[in-house]
Protein backbone atom coordinates (compact mmCIF):
# COMPACT_ATOMS: atom_id res chain seq x y z
CA UNK A 1 0.00 0.00 0.00
CA UNK A 2 2.81 2.37 0.58
CA UNK A 3 3.87 2.06 -2.81
CA UNK A 4 0.81 3.57 -4.31
CA UNK A 5 0.40 6.11 -2.17
CA UNK A 6 3.43 8.30 -4.31
CA UNK A 7 0.87 7.55 -7.58
CA UNK A 8 -2.50 8.30 -5.59
CA UNK A 9 -1.40 11.59 -4.60
CA UNK A 10 -0.30 12.75 -7.96
CA UNK A 11 -3.46 11.07 -9.19
CA UNK A 12 -5.37 13.67 -6.57
CA UNK A 13 -3.15 16.61 -7.79
CA UNK A 14 -3.96 15.78 -11.49
CA UNK A 15 -7.68 15.48 -10.86
CA UNK A 16 -7.26 18.83 -8.75
CA UNK A 17 -5.94 20.91 -10.98
CA UNK A 18 -8.79 21.75 -13.72
CA UNK A 19 -10.95 22.38 -10.88
CA UNK A 20 -8.85 24.86 -9.62
CA UNK A 21 -8.36 26.36 -12.95
CA UNK A 22 -12.13 26.72 -13.56
CA UNK A 23 -12.83 28.08 -10.13
CA UNK A 24 -9.85 31.10 -11.56
CA UNK A 25 -11.66 31.07 -14.88
CA UNK A 26 -14.87 32.18 -13.40
CA UNK A 27 -15.32 35.59 -12.43
CA UNK A 28 -17.58 38.03 -11.13
CA UNK A 29 -18.05 41.47 -12.95
CA UNK A 30 -19.96 44.47 -11.03
CA UNK A 31 -21.66 46.83 -13.41
CA UNK A 32 -24.55 49.87 -14.01
CA UNK A 33 -27.23 47.18 -13.71
CA UNK A 34 -25.71 44.59 -10.91
CA UNK A 35 -22.92 41.56 -11.69
CA UNK A 36 -22.64 39.56 -14.64
CA UNK A 37 -20.92 35.89 -14.11
CA UNK A 38 -18.56 34.75 -16.91
CA UNK A 39 -15.84 32.10 -17.16
CA UNK A 40 -13.39 31.64 -19.29
CA UNK A 41 -11.95 34.35 -21.69
CA UNK A 42 -15.18 35.19 -24.36
CA UNK A 43 -13.63 35.47 -27.84
CA UNK A 44 -17.05 36.46 -29.63
CA UNK A 45 -18.01 39.80 -27.88
CA UNK A 46 -20.89 42.14 -29.32
CA UNK A 47 -20.49 45.91 -28.34
CA UNK A 48 -23.47 48.06 -28.35
CA UNK A 49 -21.46 51.65 -28.33
CA UNK A 50 -18.43 52.64 -30.59
CA UNK A 51 -16.57 53.63 -27.06
CA UNK A 52 -16.60 50.26 -26.27
CA UNK A 53 -14.89 49.32 -29.60
CA UNK A 54 -12.16 51.45 -28.45
CA UNK A 55 -11.63 49.92 -25.54
CA UNK A 56 -11.69 46.49 -26.88
CA UNK A 57 -9.53 47.69 -29.76
CA UNK A 58 -7.05 49.07 -27.12
CA UNK A 59 -6.85 45.19 -25.84
CA UNK A 60 -6.03 43.70 -29.46
CA UNK A 61 -9.51 42.48 -30.48
CA UNK A 62 -12.39 42.60 -32.68
CA UNK A 63 -15.85 42.63 -31.83
CA UNK A 64 -17.66 40.07 -33.93
CA UNK A 65 -20.39 42.40 -33.61
CA UNK A 66 -20.94 46.43 -33.38
CA UNK A 67 -24.19 48.27 -33.00
CA UNK A 68 -22.35 50.71 -35.88
CA UNK A 69 -26.23 52.74 -37.27
CA UNK A 70 -25.55 50.89 -40.09
CA UNK A 71 -22.50 53.28 -41.36
CA UNK A 72 -19.20 51.33 -41.15
CA UNK A 73 -17.23 54.06 -41.64
CA UNK A 74 -18.13 54.80 -38.31
CA UNK A 75 -16.41 52.13 -37.11
CA UNK A 76 -13.19 53.01 -39.55
CA UNK A 77 -13.09 56.89 -38.22
CA UNK A 78 -13.16 55.59 -34.68
CA UNK A 79 -9.87 53.43 -35.03
CA UNK A 80 -8.23 54.44 -38.24
CA UNK A 81 -8.57 50.93 -39.59
CA UNK A 82 -10.60 48.77 -40.93
CA UNK A 83 -12.08 45.44 -39.11
CA UNK A 84 -14.46 42.88 -40.07
CA UNK A 85 -17.37 42.55 -37.92
CA UNK A 86 -21.28 41.83 -38.68
CA UNK A 87 -23.37 44.90 -37.84
CA UNK A 88 -26.44 44.52 -35.27
CA UNK A 89 -27.96 47.95 -36.48
CA UNK A 90 -28.18 51.09 -34.39
CA UNK A 91 -26.80 51.50 -31.04
CA UNK A 92 -30.52 52.79 -29.98
CA UNK A 93 -31.95 49.88 -31.29
CA UNK A 94 -29.94 47.06 -31.37
CA UNK A 95 -31.68 44.20 -33.97
CA UNK A 96 -31.59 41.25 -30.75
CA UNK A 97 -31.80 38.43 -33.52
CA UNK A 98 -28.91 39.36 -35.40
CA UNK A 99 -26.88 39.42 -31.92
CA UNK A 100 -28.08 35.66 -31.15
CA UNK A 101 -26.93 34.65 -34.90
CA UNK A 102 -23.68 35.53 -33.80
CA UNK A 103 -24.10 33.16 -30.99
CA UNK A 104 -21.59 35.50 -28.43
CA UNK A 105 -20.09 35.22 -25.18
CA UNK A 106 -20.27 38.55 -23.90
CA UNK A 107 -22.26 41.39 -24.84
CA UNK A 108 -21.32 45.38 -23.53
CA UNK A 109 -23.86 47.67 -23.49
CA UNK A 110 -25.01 51.30 -22.49
CA UNK A 111 -27.23 51.85 -19.32
CA UNK A 112 -28.74 54.87 -20.88
CA UNK A 113 -29.48 53.32 -24.51
CA UNK A 114 -29.75 49.53 -23.15
CA UNK A 115 -30.90 49.71 -19.92
CA UNK A 116 -34.56 48.44 -20.90
CA UNK A 117 -33.48 45.25 -22.35
CA UNK A 118 -30.67 44.05 -20.24
CA UNK A 119 -32.73 40.87 -19.54
CA UNK A 120 -33.22 40.23 -23.31
CA UNK A 121 -29.53 40.79 -23.72
CA UNK A 122 -28.76 38.48 -20.92
CA UNK A 123 -30.79 35.80 -21.86
CA UNK A 124 -28.63 35.86 -24.90
CA UNK A 125 -25.47 35.73 -23.42
CA UNK A 126 -24.00 37.41 -20.38
CA UNK A 127 -24.24 40.74 -20.62
CA UNK A 128 -22.42 43.97 -18.62
CA UNK A 129 -23.62 47.49 -18.97
CA UNK A 130 -21.47 50.81 -18.75
CA UNK A 131 -21.68 54.16 -18.62
CA UNK A 132 -21.20 55.71 -22.44
CA UNK A 133 -23.81 57.78 -23.03
CA UNK A 134 -23.41 60.17 -20.36
CA UNK A 135 -20.25 59.15 -18.83
CA UNK A 136 -18.14 61.17 -17.70
CA UNK A 137 -14.25 60.77 -18.75
CA UNK A 138 -13.80 59.10 -15.58
CA UNK A 139 -16.44 56.68 -16.69
CA UNK A 140 -14.63 55.99 -19.64
CA UNK A 141 -11.24 54.69 -18.20
CA UNK A 142 -13.03 53.06 -15.69
CA UNK A 143 -15.12 51.00 -18.63
CA UNK A 144 -12.06 49.80 -20.21
CA UNK A 145 -10.39 48.35 -17.21
CA UNK A 146 -14.45 46.23 -16.68
CA UNK A 147 -14.22 45.11 -19.94
CA UNK A 148 -10.80 44.00 -19.72
CA UNK A 149 -11.98 42.32 -16.71
CA UNK A 150 -14.60 40.90 -17.93
CA UNK A 151 -12.05 39.24 -20.74
CA UNK A 152 -10.64 37.76 -18.29
CA UNK A 153 -7.17 40.29 -18.56
CA UNK A 154 -7.67 43.17 -15.94
CA UNK A 155 -3.85 44.07 -15.67
CA UNK A 156 -3.82 45.08 -19.32
CA UNK A 157 -6.93 47.31 -18.77
CA UNK A 158 -5.24 48.99 -16.15
CA UNK A 159 -1.86 49.21 -18.44
CA UNK A 160 -3.91 50.46 -21.48
CA UNK A 161 -5.10 53.55 -18.87
CA UNK A 162 -2.11 54.33 -17.14
CA UNK A 163 -0.66 54.69 -20.59
CA UNK A 164 -3.30 56.95 -21.55
CA UNK A 165 -2.74 59.23 -18.11
CA UNK A 166 0.63 59.37 -18.64
CA UNK A 167 0.07 60.79 -22.46
CA UNK A 168 -2.79 63.22 -21.39
CA UNK A 169 -0.07 64.20 -18.27
CA UNK A 170 2.40 65.48 -20.97
CA UNK A 171 -0.38 67.77 -22.74
CA UNK A 172 -1.20 69.10 -19.60
CA UNK A 173 1.98 70.18 -18.43
CA UNK A 174 1.92 72.16 -21.80
CA UNK A 175 -1.25 73.98 -21.32
CA UNK A 176 -0.31 77.52 -19.93
CA UNK A 177 -2.03 79.00 -17.06
CA UNK A 178 -4.87 80.64 -18.12
CA UNK A 179 -8.33 81.22 -17.47
CA UNK A 180 -10.60 81.00 -20.83
CA UNK A 181 -13.64 79.25 -20.24
CA UNK A 182 -14.37 76.49 -22.63
CA UNK A 183 -17.11 74.97 -24.65
CA UNK A 184 -18.19 72.32 -26.55
CA UNK A 185 -21.40 72.82 -28.60
CA UNK A 186 -22.85 70.43 -30.70
CA UNK A 187 -24.98 71.75 -33.74
CA UNK A 188 -27.83 70.23 -35.34
CA UNK A 189 -29.87 71.28 -38.50
CA UNK A 190 -32.14 74.20 -36.36
CA UNK A 191 -30.69 73.73 -32.73
CA UNK A 192 -27.58 73.50 -30.21
CA UNK A 193 -26.54 70.75 -27.63
CA UNK A 194 -24.41 72.01 -24.81
CA UNK A 195 -22.21 70.19 -23.08
CA UNK A 196 -21.26 70.94 -19.42
CA UNK A 197 -19.13 70.45 -16.93
CA UNK A 198 -20.56 66.68 -16.26
CA UNK A 199 -20.07 65.79 -19.81
CA UNK A 200 -17.07 63.87 -21.26
CA UNK A 201 -15.61 67.16 -23.21
CA UNK A 202 -16.46 69.27 -19.66
CA UNK A 203 -14.49 66.37 -17.81
CA UNK A 204 -11.61 66.17 -20.24
CA UNK A 205 -11.61 70.08 -20.04
CA UNK A 206 -11.04 69.15 -16.08
CA UNK A 207 -8.71 67.03 -16.67
CA UNK A 208 -6.46 68.71 -18.55
CA UNK A 209 -6.94 72.22 -16.22
CA UNK A 210 -9.16 74.49 -18.31
CA UNK A 211 -12.47 75.92 -17.48
CA UNK A 212 -16.11 74.58 -18.38
CA UNK A 213 -18.24 77.28 -19.59
CA UNK A 214 -21.53 75.68 -18.42
CA UNK A 215 -21.55 74.30 -14.64
CA UNK A 216 -24.35 71.87 -14.48
CA UNK A 217 -25.14 68.28 -13.19
CA UNK A 218 -26.51 67.17 -16.11
CA UNK A 219 -24.05 66.75 -19.09
CA UNK A 220 -25.71 68.25 -21.60
CA UNK A 221 -28.24 71.09 -21.99
CA UNK A 222 -30.19 69.55 -25.14
CA UNK A 223 -32.64 71.98 -28.28
CA UNK A 224 -31.62 75.36 -26.71
CA UNK A 225 -31.26 78.49 -29.03
CA UNK A 226 -28.71 80.67 -29.75
CA UNK A 227 -29.72 83.21 -27.39
CA UNK A 228 -28.73 80.81 -24.54
CA UNK A 229 -25.47 80.47 -25.97
CA UNK A 230 -25.14 83.86 -26.03
CA UNK A 231 -25.91 84.24 -22.19
CA UNK A 232 -23.19 81.73 -21.26
CA UNK A 233 -20.56 83.69 -23.54
CA UNK A 234 -18.03 80.99 -23.65
CA UNK A 235 -14.08 82.15 -24.40
CA UNK A 236 -13.34 78.84 -26.86
CA UNK A 237 -16.11 77.51 -28.41
CA UNK A 238 -15.72 74.12 -30.19
CA UNK A 239 -18.69 73.62 -32.61
CA UNK A 240 -19.44 69.64 -33.12
CA UNK A 241 -20.96 69.04 -36.73
CA UNK A 242 -22.06 66.63 -39.53
CA UNK A 243 -21.57 66.86 -43.25
CA UNK A 244 -24.16 68.69 -44.83
CA UNK A 245 -24.86 72.12 -42.96
CA UNK A 246 -25.96 72.71 -40.02
CA UNK A 247 -27.19 75.91 -37.51
CA UNK A 248 -23.57 76.92 -37.53
CA UNK A 249 -23.78 78.05 -40.54
CA UNK A 250 -26.74 79.98 -40.82
CA UNK A 251 -25.60 81.73 -37.60
CA UNK A 252 -22.12 83.57 -38.93
CA UNK A 253 -23.73 86.90 -39.92
CA UNK A 254 -26.01 86.87 -36.82
CA UNK A 255 -25.04 90.08 -34.63
CA UNK A 256 -26.02 88.55 -31.28
CA UNK A 257 -23.62 85.53 -32.31
CA UNK A 258 -20.77 88.23 -33.44
CA UNK A 259 -21.06 88.74 -29.65
CA UNK A 260 -19.61 85.73 -28.28
CA UNK A 261 -16.42 85.85 -27.07
CA UNK A 262 -14.99 83.27 -28.93
CA UNK A 263 -16.42 84.51 -31.82
CA UNK A 264 -14.70 87.76 -31.28
CA UNK A 265 -11.31 86.72 -30.47
CA UNK A 266 -11.35 83.92 -33.23
CA UNK A 267 -11.28 80.69 -31.00
CA UNK A 268 -14.56 78.85 -32.38
CA UNK A 269 -13.17 75.85 -33.94
CA UNK A 270 -15.21 73.60 -36.23
CA UNK A 271 -14.71 70.27 -35.31
CA UNK A 272 -15.97 66.41 -36.38
CA UNK A 273 -19.28 65.42 -34.17
CA UNK A 274 -18.38 61.67 -34.58
CA UNK A 275 -14.67 62.35 -32.53
CA UNK A 276 -16.23 64.99 -30.29
CA UNK A 277 -19.37 63.63 -29.34
CA UNK A 278 -19.89 60.46 -30.63
CA UNK A 279 -16.92 58.01 -29.89
CA UNK A 280 -16.29 59.04 -26.25
CA UNK A 281 -13.11 57.44 -25.69
CA UNK A 282 -9.72 57.48 -24.69
CA UNK A 283 -8.80 58.18 -28.53
CA UNK A 284 -11.22 61.08 -28.36
CA UNK A 285 -9.73 62.29 -24.79
CA UNK A 286 -6.17 62.76 -26.40
CA UNK A 287 -7.57 64.04 -29.62
CA UNK A 288 -9.56 67.27 -27.64
CA UNK A 289 -6.70 67.70 -25.27
CA UNK A 290 -4.21 67.42 -28.68
CA UNK A 291 -6.45 70.21 -30.31
CA UNK A 292 -7.10 72.38 -27.39
CA UNK A 293 -3.33 72.53 -27.08
CA UNK A 294 -2.28 72.96 -30.65
CA UNK A 295 -5.98 75.10 -31.92
CA UNK A 296 -6.18 77.49 -28.72
CA UNK A 297 -3.35 78.02 -27.56
CA UNK A 298 -0.71 77.38 -30.70
CA UNK A 299 1.64 74.61 -28.78
CA UNK A 300 2.55 72.01 -31.16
Amino acid sequence: MRALRPAFAVAVLTMSAPIAAQAQDTRTITHELGETTITGEPVRIVALEFSFVQALDSLDIVPVGIADDNQPERIEQNLGKTIEYSSVGTRLEPNLELISVLQPDLIIADERRHGAIYEQLSAIAPTIVLNSWDGSYEDIKQAVVTIADAIGDKAKGEQVVADHNARMAEIASKIPANDKRFMLAVATADNWSLHTSASFSGSIFAAIGVKTALEASEPVESGVGLERLVAINPDVLLVATDPGGTIFNQVQDNSAWQAISAVQNGLVFEVNRNQYARFRDLRTAELIANDVLSKVFNVQ
